[in-house]
């Protein structure tokens, strides 16, 4: 009788004590995981915990806590090489690439195996666009010219996953190449080749962004400034790659690492121009959405100089930072616009001789008019 009511009350002390530990657990996951800071947004397999559940703080604080969910992340991808995102996928050589851009609605992934290329309407409508663009900057004696960057994927496709294959040639970019050919429109520059020929000097992308680092945007400038004719290019002197000095360096990991939560363990193999390289021009006005520079030692006009006075405009801050060593230390006047649209006030101050307007691959889609 003795031995029974022994292990009757070990019995009863055990089952005490573990509810007492479960609902300290439970008080103090739920304590801990009751500050935004310590919860993610969502789980390692994208799902969403339902805070009605019983012992769903107790559940958000193994899947949905932000530490784990970097150490999962983190050991996902030094382990096995994947990136459990539905934004981003990894590639080769520390290329992380994005799947969407859903404000230019644009599917990287299926574009790349040649399911997302546009209709045969939309792509007159962009030619008819373009055709309205050049004439109407024509008319106030300023020629034309569309440059379009390539995605990080069309230039470095060897670095894309295994399992997609090789890049489609049916992609966007090589469908309205075509069509604007064929249609006699040549006021544009599709810097694919150029790009994959100069793959063989260096880095060109950053392998944690879709885009050009700064010795990529020399080659933009170079493929550029092959357009110029003889004469302007006699009196505006370009820049040799050979004058040049470029270096690597490892920097935190941009847009799309973050976006990937791996922003500290996927470096970004970054390439700067040297600051030993002389800014042979000073700044006309600085700031706003656009900025104007004059080559030194004294501005010369184009009807004495030659040298065509640029008006160059971006999607964005960035890819204007990249090139303005170069244009800027190549023309006598180049205005930097930050914005894509035809804006009368910056055409007047810029009084450009050739607007020449950036846009990367996965930015076509706001040509359409």
């Amino acid at each position: 009788m003795k031995k029974t009511n022994s292990i009757y009350h070990l019995t009863v002390f055990t089952v005490f004590i573990g509810v007492l530990l479960t609902f300290s657990i439970v008080y103090l996951v739920n304590f801990l995981t009751e500050h935004d800071s310590a919860i993610a947004s969502e789980c390692y397999d994208g799902s969403i915990i339902d805070e009605g559940e019983p012992f769903a703080a107790l559940r958000r604080s193994v899947y949905q806590n932000k530490k784990n969910l970097g150490l999962v992340h983190e050991y996902q991808y030094r382990l096995f090489g994947i990136v459990n995102s539905h934004e981003v996928i990894a590639g080769k050589n520390d290329f992380l690439f994005e799947i969407e851009d859903t404000e230019n609605n644009y599917h990287y992934i299926e574009d790349y195996i040649g399911k997302h290329a546009f209709t045969e309407e939309e792509m007159s409508q962009i030619l008819h666009h373009l055709r309205q663009t050049k004439d109407s900057y024509a008319k106030r004696n300023a020629e034309y010219l569309l440059v379009i960057i390539p995605n990080s994927q069309t230039v470095y496709s060897e670095c894309m996953p295994s399992y997609l294959g090789n890049i489609d040639e049916n992609t966007r970019l090589n469908a309205l190449s075509d069509h604007l050919y064929d249609h006699g429109f040549y006021h544009f520059i599709d810097l694919t080749e150029d790009l994959r020929e100069a793959k063989s000097d260096g880095l060109l992308y950053n392998n944690t962004e879709n885009s050009l680092n700064s010795l990529g945007s020399y080659y933009a400038y170079k493929a550029v400034c092959r357009r110029f004719s003889p004469n302007v290019l006699a009196n505006s002197k370009m820049l040799e790659r050979e004058d040049l000095d470029f270096y690597q360096h490892l920097t935190t990991g941009k847009r799309v690492a973050r976006g990937a939560g791996l922003e500290d363990v996927v470096e970004n193999h970054t390439v700067s121009l040297s600051n030993r390289t002389k800014l042979n021009y000073r700044f006309l006005h600085n700031g706003g959405v656009s900025s104007t520079t004059l080559k030194l030692p004294f501005y010369i006009p184009s009807h004495t100089s030659d040298s065509p006075e640029l008006l160059l405009q971006f999607s964005n801050t960035w890819e204007r930072l990249q090139v303005e060593p170069f244009f800027s230390n190549t023309f006598s006047k180049v205005t930097y616009q930050t914005d894509l649209s035809d804006d009368p006030v910056i055409f007047a101050e810029a009084s450009p001789r050739v607007v020449i307007q950036f846009i990367y691959e996965n930015e076509l889609s706001q040509l359409l008019q």
